[in-house]
């Protein structure tokens, strides 16, 4: 009877056997999946961490150029239609700006072209200003890790550094010529981003170009890039 056995006891055995060996088998197999797995991921990883921080810092500059521009487009049209100038005011110590709605008696009227208009057009000018008192003001803030770095006048050859600085626009069109650059702060310095912003003074055309040193700021300001943005 236990000769009988025997056979049978060997198969069973020699059949585990061979069961645990394609199972260790298989165990290696995966370990050196998992492996690749893991290598060809901190590759991608590696790869893509700059490719996506260049996609953040394109998309957070690009932001705070259409938010500023806006407020100073918005001031530009509102001047046009009001036909008084309008301001925007920048806090650089905050980081914020504003389009404020001024009382009638606070605002810069021509004198000159008010003597000349009809009284329909000053009964036109009226409704304006009724409608003008029922706009609210503009108050727009840079996003954290962005400050003013300045906002430099021409004309008067002010840089203002602190407080608040005042940008006008006029019912023809024109600005105060001014430039403004507005600093992304860094852990390293030669991280930083700046985005320089400049209005013409002729037409109130608002132009911006990012960089990184304050020399690209001051070729920008000085028309150097002028031609090569064409």
């Amino acid at each position: 009877m236990n000769n009988q056995l025997v056979p049978w006891t060997e198969i069973l055995l020699r059949h585990n056997g061979r069961r645990a060996e394609k199972m260790r088998k298989q165990s290696a197999f995966t370990l050196i999946e998992l492996t690749l797995a893991i290598l060809l991921l901190a590759i991608m990883t590696a790869v893509g961490v700059p490719s996506f921080r260049s996609l953040y810092e394109y998309s957070e500059m690009k932001r705070v150029t259409s938010d500023f521009t806006g407020a100073l487009r918005y001031a530009q049209q509102r001047a046009i239609q009001e036909r008084n100038p309008v301001r925007v005011v920048v806090d650089v110590d905050e980081n914020t700006y504003r389009v404020p709605v001024e009382e009638p008696e606070k605002r810069r009227h021509y004198v000159t072209r008010r003597k000349h208009r009809s009284a329909s057009s000053r009964r036109s000018d009226n409704r304006k200003n009724k409608k003008v008192n029922e706009i609210n003001e503009i108050f727009g803030f840079l996003p954290k890790g962005f400050v003013f770095e300045f906002v430099y006048k021409v004309a008067q050859d002010d840089e203002i550094r602190r407080g608040e600085g005042e940008i006008y626009f006029y019912p023809d069109g024109s600005a105060d010529q001014t430039f403004v650059t507005i600093l992304w702060l860094a852990k390293k310095r030669e991280e930083e981003r700046r985005l320089f912003m400049k209005i013409s003074p002729a037409t109130g055309f608002i132009s911006s170009m990012e960089g990184s040193t304050q020399q690209q700021g001051s070729d920008f300001y000085k028309g150097y890039y002028d031609e090569w943005r064409r």
